[in-house]
């Protein structure tokens, strides 16, 4: 596969002269660049707020030097340019270097070769804008017209057509043209002075085919159906309860709560709570956890594309792959990028994401999630004689120096005697994750596991994310409501 013509410039000849300059003046470099076409439609109440199509190209220079970084972006994509904000960054990495306390090399990798292409069955540039309007436009209609205590929707389809190139100093040469899209849907209701509201979404990568589904098909009408059964809901009374997390707030708990503990860069900078805990129990046996966003697993959820989280290569030409957390409630592993796997000498394991070329690098999740077990859903209510069934994920807190979270639940109800009973809202859940991870008495087989998509943010940067898990039962959570 060939590079776009305004990207072949990153040829032979400029890696040679890039390494002349880098030569005994710095220890690693890398340039990124992409061109993204995006595509934004956005209907607030059946009104237009936003329809917009743009070009961005980007191009990002970072050099290292002795635990010293220097990072220039470019906009003005010539040879010139790219020499000189090469040299402005080895700079910028001295100068960074003479600052530090503490000094690291990076270790050296292979080289990768890898040119990898999805443009999905049905290719974002052969779909009219006026289709994808009309998509919104009807997604819009269905909610508003769904129920008169609806009050408010709001539909935003975005997708992105990505090209870019990434060169590096080990003689990496990583080209990839995608694309992937996302369809957001929010509803809200309100009935006697009681406001409510529920959020779905659904995204991939590939084509115009991620909206063929019928997850994706149903989605205004799932939105809108929701936000109206929460009306008649009840609020809980709070204390202490047994609860059963449903496969998306199992995901929810994994990534948001645990996760963002696991990223070796918060290890590294001791705002984990996981730090030192390496080959230490920090589970119940039954718990494992594991992080993989390599590309093919659509098809174990029979989709006709990628899923949203995943990718091939991370954004430092390191190829995704697998990464078992914790085993068996044993900590095994952090999620490392070349920075964090340098410094804690291990190999890194392709979580160095960036929203962009313009952005560095950090260490991020793609798709994590717990593994299943035997349990089968129906025998795990019916095992559970006072609880909470909690399902899907609103919003929430967490803080990973001290592992401490707040969730508020979408859906949620009582189970009386091992059965389903009245739904309830504004159910929120608060606790320490470790001390939950250990308070888990039933996961559910695999039959059960599913999946969410969204946007996960980390120092001003924003990157597609999955997670999920399989029903849990987790004992002695704080639950906390309106009553």
């Amino acid at each position: 596969m060939e590079l776009s013509d305004d990207l072949k410039i990153f040829d032979n000849s400029l890696v040679k002269q890039l390494d002349n300059i880098a030569q005994n003046q710095i220890q690693y470099w890398d340039v990124r660049d992409s061109k993204n076409i995006v595509t934004t439609v956005d209907f607030t109440d059946q009104k237009r707020k936003e329809v917009s199509y743009y070009e961005v190209n980007d191009c990002g220079i970072r050099t290292f030097i002795n635990g010293g970084w220097g990072f220039c972006v470019l906009k003005d994509l010539n040879k010139k340019e790219i020499l000189n904000s090469f040299s402005k960054s080895i700079k910028l990495a001295k100068l960074s270097e003479s600052l530090l306390n503490f000094k690291f090399t990076i270790n050296q990798l292979n080289p990768q070769e890898i040119n990898y292409q999805n443009f999905g069955k049905i290719p974002l540039e052969d779909v009219n804008i006026e289709d994808k309007i009309n998509l919104v436009k009807n997604h819009e209609k269905i909610a508003a017209n769904f129920a008169n205590e609806i009050t408010n929707t709001h539909t935003i389809y975005t997708d992105n057509i990505a090209n870019s190139v990434l060169i590096n100093s080990f003689g990496s040469r990583i080209i990839q043209k995608l694309s992937f899209l996302r369809l957001f849907s929010m509803v809200y209701s309100k009935k006697k002075g009681i406001i409510q509201r529920s959020i779905n979404s659904v995204g991939g990568i590939g084509g115009f085919e991620v909206l063929t589904t019928e997850n994706a098909n149903e989605i205004s009408k799932k939105t809108a159906t929701e936000a109206i059964e929460l009306l008649t809901a009840k609020s809980p009374k709070g204390g202490k309860f047994t609860i059963i997390a449903d496969p998306k707030l199992t995901g929810t708990l994994i990534h948001e709560a645990f996760g963002h503990a696991c990223e070796a860069d918060t290890v590294l900078n001791k705002e984990s709570i996981l730090e030192g805990k390496i080959d230490e129990k920090v589970a119940v046996d039954e718990v494992t956890i594991i992080d993989n966003p390599t590309l093919g697993q659509g098809k174990k959820f029979n989709l006709p594309y990628e899923l949203y989280g995943c990718y091939n290569v991370d954004d430092e030409g390191i190829e995704s792959q697998s990464t078992t957390v914790i085993e068996n409630g044993i900590l095994k592993n952090y999620l490392h990028n070349i920075e964090t796997a340098s410094r804690m000498n291990v190999a890194p394991n392709g979580h160095g994401r960036a929203s962009s070329s313009s952005s560095k690098p950090l260490v991020r999740m793609g798709f994590i999630y717990l593994e299943p077990k035997d349990w089968k859903v129906d025998e795990l209510i019916e095992d559970t004689k006072h609880a909470i069934l909690c399902e899907d994920f609103l919003y929430g807190y967490t803080n990973p120096t001290t592992g401490n979270f707040q969730f508020k639940c979408k859906f949620s109800y009582e189970i009386e005697n091992g059965e389903k009973k009245q739904l309830m809202r504004d159910v929120a859940l608060s606790g320490i994750i470790l001390e939950v991870l250990n308070k888990i008495s039933g996961i559910s087989d695999k039959s059960s596991f599913n999946y969410s998509d969204g946007i996960c943010g980390k120092s001003g940067q924003s990157v597609r994310v999955c997670d999920g898990g399989p029903y849990i039962r987790i004992n002695d959570i704080t639950v906390g409501g309106l009553n």
